[in-house]
């Protein structure tokens, strides 16, 4: 089992400290709440948790779950939860509730830690340090079937691109059930996912391009200078249009700051852009995640430099 992010204390330990139960129950009903209950029995410090990104919240949920023994007899970790165990990346909203299947049992269960949904019977189960979850393929196709086109490309792409699974398994695994409901949504996702993206917000760009009928580019392309330099790889090109896309997510920046500062990186990569331009005669278009969360900013960005809408 992953280990949690941040510190989750157990009520017991809670009590040793001299903290009552109505004490406890007042901690964390407030809104400047010092505690938040994840399930019956664990908590963690509010600004710590507050302080994490969605599936590291995510994550955190499942551990509490798991530290308190609170998963039933035959219960399966799946979808969104199985994700953050199996390191999936997601884009949007995750649910409260860790998410859970009950292989070949009818009807649903819901409390206030835990969503509980039917399975068939040959639903893929994998084990885990002991914890029974969904195969890396299950997981895929079950939360293509219902979360959105941006997240499933992350998703897709990222286990594409480490070699976790391969399109035609997925398609198989989706087939197994042909009148499932998001089956269709599931086939169009696998077709549009490619493994040369290589990042989130490179998968949510695409995702953005897709939806306004922009043209594909080609992705992570090598550019070289006219003495036959490397200049470096780029995100997306549209050669025929002239146009060089990147998505600057910062990540980049963050691999570069072992030493020095981060004006220092953000020069060099100036520098690299400049060179890029000048090798290829292309208009390079650089956007970030409030460009891309916003699509309209970045759909503009590349209008501008010639990238329309096909129709």
């Amino acid at each position: 089992m992953v280990d949690a992010p941040i510190e989750i204390t157990l009520t017991r330990d809670l009590l040793d400290r001299g903290l009552s139960r109505y004490a406890l129950a007042r901690a964390t009903r407030e809104d400047s709440a010092d505690l938040i209950r994840l399930c019956p029995g664990a908590y963690v410090r509010a600004a710590d948790f507050r302080e994490l990104h969605a599936s590291q919240q995510h994550l955190v949920r499942v551990c509490a779950l798991n530290l308190v023994d609170r998963v039933r007899p035959g219960a399966v970790l799946a979808r969104e939860s199985a994700a953050v165990i199996h390191g999936i990346p997601l884009i949007g909203a995750l649910p409260e509730q860790v998410q859970l299947v009950r292989v070949g049992r009818a009807g649903g269960r819901r409390t206030t830690a835990t969503r509980t949904l039917p399975g068939p019977a040959d639903y893929e189960v994998v084990e885990t340090e002991g914890i029974s979850i969904s195969s890396v393929a299950q997981t895929l196709v079950d939360l293509g079937r219902r979360r959105s086109l941006a997240s499933n490309l992350a998703s897709l792409d990222h286990v594409l691109r480490q070699g976790w699974v391969t399109k035609e398994s997925l398609m198989e695994l989706v087939d197994r059930h042909p009148g499932t409901r998001g089956n269709a949504s599931m086939r169009r996702w696998i077709e549009l996912a490619d493994p040369q993206s290589e990042s989130p917000g490179e998968s949510l760009s695409r995702a953005v391009m897709i939806e306004n009928h922009l043209p594909m580019p080609k992705l992570q392309r090598k550019v070289l200078d006219a003495r036959g330099t490397f200049l470096g790889r780029v995100d997306f090109i549209w050669p025929e249009l002239g146009v060089i896309g990147e998505f600057d997510g910062k990540v980049k920046y963050g691999r570069e700051l072992t030493s020095g500062r981060i004006e220092d990186v953000i020069e060099r990569e100036r520098r690299r852009e400049i060179a890029i331009e000048q090798a290829t005669g292309m208009r390079l278009v650089r956007w970030m995640w409030s460009d891309v969360w916003g699509s309209q900013c970045m759909v503009q960005m590349l209008a501008d430099a010639g990238v329309c809408a096909t129709h």
